[in-house]
């Protein structure tokens, strides 16, 4: 009995509510979205939950939520499973960081900070096609923008339900306001 009053059930449950999102979002990318691939390239929108779990909850929560989601979407790519836990703990962590000291949790500096981590993933896996395999530099390129291009919408979709568990579990918390 002493155990269950260390655990605190709020931050449990909406652990748990972000981990769902978390596999809804893996769900589409992997079942759905990688089978719609406009000019051949398929979107990459994963880091987009991990840039919203950041900023909304700090960068401890988003680079824990970095390297879960990470792992799970490495599983699906071959030579990423270290490549994304690493890279979207980054992403977590300093977006949550970031919101702390400097950008504020509106829309705005959220979508700027997607489109840095869809550039930077592009880029970390454009690495390994340029310099290890010597493909060509301009189809990789054209490769890594597109991918960017087409995850540019998603971030729309993640964000409020990121925003909302968020809001509900901290109207759920906080003391009722007298006066």
């Amino acid at each position: 009995m002493l155990l269950l009053s260390l655990i605190n059930f709020e931050k449990l449950k909406r652990a748990v509510l972000h981990f769902a999102v978390v596999l809804v979002v893996l769900a589409l990318q992997n079942l759905l979205f990688s089978q719609i691939r406009p000019l051949g390239v398929a979107a990459m929108f994963v880091p987009a939950v991990v840039v919203a779990i950041g900023l909304f909850e700090g960068g401890v929560w988003g680079g824990v939520f970095g390297v879960v989601t990470g792992i799970l979407c490495g599983m699906r790519y071959s030579g990423c499973l270290v490549l994304f836990p690493v890279l979207f703990a980054i992403f977590g962590f300093f977006t949550g960081l970031l919101t702390q000291f400097f950008l504020n949790k509106r829309f705005f500096p959220y979508y700027v900070l997607c489109v840095c981590a869809f550039l930077l993933t592009a880029f970390c896996q454009m690495f390994r096609p340029l310099f290890i395999t010597g493909a060509p530099f301009f189809a990789v390129l054209r490769t890594g923008l597109l991918q960017v291009v087409w995850s540019l919408p998603f971030p729309f979709l993640i964000y409020f339900p990121i925003k909302n568990i968020v809001r509900k579990q901290d109207k759920l918390t906080s003391p009722a306001r007298k006066g």
